[in-house]
């Protein structure tokens, strides 16, 4: 399955090159981004938390939570004084916490199956308040004044967080949830991969990239200091694996995309996206032999 996500990888990003040279795409671009966020990643968040077992399953998801909040505040304290700083911390912190929806999932469920998946996508969906809290600051100071009625969209996860619990609550995950967060594994990585790769190399993100190299290359390594301990920590063989993964992510795929919804153009950003793809080998040698072990 490892294979199938890589491979998924490769034909997304194919695709989002084809379609970033497309001149009829560009303009309707928004449009996918928000149809992209809708049906990938609240369709897969919802099957995973629908077969969450407990409360006691949360407790390592929400480690993992309180360490993206400090990361978040250390990209605060590397963001200039200025009226947008709120909004392009938020953009900044994004662009360096771990790709829990089109990384750590797809590659945890490729190695560790669906308990993988399913602690991946808890740790993953634990952070969608956060990341709610990071729209909103987005929007708020967004150079692109945004219009009310889409907040419903970008706020969509959030949403979904609501439903499934309430769907936990009342009944369990049917057996073909496991199968299904398995085989949406490649989907994921390929939509995702697509989206991301069209949204770098949209002509409002194509800016200089070396200003931000530094306070990237500060943030990553706050990054890997936080989660790597969770790694030799956590019990079992599932949440090693996703905590690695964490530690060693590909770039965020929100950042490029959501900076082309409000109208930023951030150096870190553009940073991030070219110079995070060294840790995917690093991530999924490590995850192989943190779940040997």
């Amino acid at each position: 399955m490892t294979g199938v996500v890589l491979l998924g990888y490769l034909v997304g990003a194919a695709a989002g090159w084809g379609f970033s040279r497309s001149a009829r795409v560009a303009p309707a671009w928004r449009v996918i981004i928000r149809v992209q966020l809708l049906l990938v990643s609240v369709f897969v968040s919802l099957m995973a938390a629908w077969r969450l077992n407990g409360l006691a399953d949360l407790v390592w998801p929400l480690i993992g939570g309180v360490m993206v909040l400090l990361l978040i505040g250390a990209a605060f304290l590397v963001t200039p004084s200025g009226p947008e700083r709120p909004g392009r911390a938020a953009l900044r912190g994004w662009a360096v916490i771990p790709n829990g929806g089109y990384w750590v999932i797809p590659v945890a469920t490729a190695i560790a199956g669906a308990p993988g998946a399913v602690f991946a996508v808890l740790i993953d969906r634990v952070n969608v308040l956060i990341a709610g809290l990071m729209t909103w600051s987005l929007r708020r100071y967004a150079p692109i004044k945004q219009r009310t009625r889409t907040s419903w969209i970008d706020q969509g996860p959030v949403i979904a967080l609501l439903v499934r619990l309430v769907l936990n609550y009342f009944s369990d995950a049917p057996d073909w949830t496991a199968t299904a967060l398995v085989w949406t594994a490649p989907i994921m990585a390929m939509t995702g991969a697509a989206v991301f790769v069209g949204s770098v190399l949209h002509p409002s993100q194509r800016i200089a990239w070396r200003p931000g190299i530094r306070p990237w290359v500060f943030l990553v390594c706050v990054r890997v200091a936080l989660f790597l301990p969770l790694a030799f920590l956590a019990p079992g063989v599932a949440m090693p694996v996703g905590f690695v993964l964490f530690a060693f992510s590909i770039p965020a795929f929100f950042p490029p995309q959501l900076s082309i919804l409000y109208g930023y153009a951030d150096p870190v950003v553009a940073a991030a996206v070219r110079w995070g793809w060294i840790f995917a080998p690093i991530g999924i040698v490590a995850a192989e032999l943190a779940y040997g072990i």
